[in-house]
């Protein structure tokens, strides 16, 4: 009996094939790698977990507007007193940023083109399926999560320096700051919509990534799953609360 190979022919690539390079030494099959989609996947879930896991920091200083100016002030004057502290965070998160959102829109448009033609039926798998709303627009909250996170910069990190003092070391008002911002009916719409999507984009990418680093045990991909939805929700709903708190509070 013959059975008919369905290995690609030399020379022939899938749209899904790494790009072809000329010789097979390490140095090149890791180049390789990295471009393929498996390898663009990789990239993709170690960066978006990086900047997953810093948001629950990131959250605990915010709820500390919660506890009046004298305690946030001197907790964000803290951080900007260690050294080295600010600027390796910053620099690290930024480049974790970039080659997230880099990667992302290219691996998006490579399935694009893989695919050839759009669906003409899109239905709900079903069943076990893990397709929901935030799978299928990863893309477009990826999209607006890089539109909101420099407008956010601006607003915060360079936004009016409101000067103050605390144990009479001069230092930055940033409770004022917050204050006045969410304070703004349009700034605490925006936030409320940019936090709903951040809490989406992780309720799926967070157990997309781990399965993305071959947790494909049963077990443990629905572990994942359970503590990734857990965490985008929690994320998300955190964010979502703090503005408007400071919104109607007095």
């Amino acid at each position: 009996m013959v059975v008919e190979s369905t290995a690609v022919p030399p020379g022939r690539s899938t749209p899904y094939s790494p790009r072809p390079f000329p010789t097979s030494d390490g140095a090149v099959l890791r180049q390789a790698y990295v471009w393929s989609t498996v390898g663009s996947k990789v990239i993709l879930a170690i960066t978006g977990i990086g900047l997953a896991l810093f948001l629950p920091i990131h959250l605990a200083g915010n709820l500390l507007l919660l506890a009046g100016a004298e305690t946030f002030n001197r907790y964000a004057l803290k951080l900007q007193s260690i050294p080295l502290l600010a600027p390796v965070v910053e620099i690290g998160l930024l480049a974790l940023f970039i080659i997230h959102v880099f990667r992302a829109i290219t691996n998006y448009f490579v399935n694009q083109k893989a695919r050839g033609s759009r669906y003409a039926v899109k239905r709900w798998a079903g069943g076990t399926s893990r397709k929901t709303w935030a799978s299928t627009t990863m893309i477009i909250s990826g999209l607006t999560i890089g539109i909101f996170v420099p407008l956010h910069l601006l607003q915060m990190k360079f936004g009016t320096f409101y000067p103050t003092t605390i144990d009479g070391e001069p230092a930055r008002d940033l409770y004022r700051l917050v204050r006045e911002l969410f304070k703004e009916p349009v700034i605490v719409g925006f936030y409320l919509f940019c936090m709903a999507v951040v809490g989406a984009h992780i309720y799926h990418g967070f157990a997309s990534a781990f399965q993305s680093l071959g947790f494909n045990n049963p077990r443990l991909a629905r572990a994942t799953l359970i503590i990734g939805r857990t965490f985008g929700a929690g994320i998300g709903l955190g964010f979502f609360a703090l503005p408007i708190i400071v919104f109607i509070a007095p």
